[in-house]
């Protein structure tokens, strides 16, 4: 399997969420990788991260809402 690494800004826009939410949520589940002044993730702890998420908010019985 290859490792893709993902910009900051491609994974917010991946995952249709704002900077702070992003911040919040998704960068403790993950390890970045800074290139000079350039953050960037791999591709899989992303997605694993926000499986994560939903799995967490399926526990507590809760429900997620995709807002446009």
């Amino acid at each position: 399997m290859k490792k893709v690494l993902m910009h900051r800004f491609t994974a917010c826009n991946f995952l249709d969420m704002d900077e702070f939410t992003f911040e919040a949520y998704i960068v403790p589940l993950v390890t970045s990788l800074r290139f000079g002044e350039q953050l960037y993730y791999l591709t899989a702890q992303i997605e694993d991260a926000l499986q994560s998420l939903v799995e967490d908010a399926e526990d507590l019985d809760s429900e997620l809402y995709l807002v446009d």
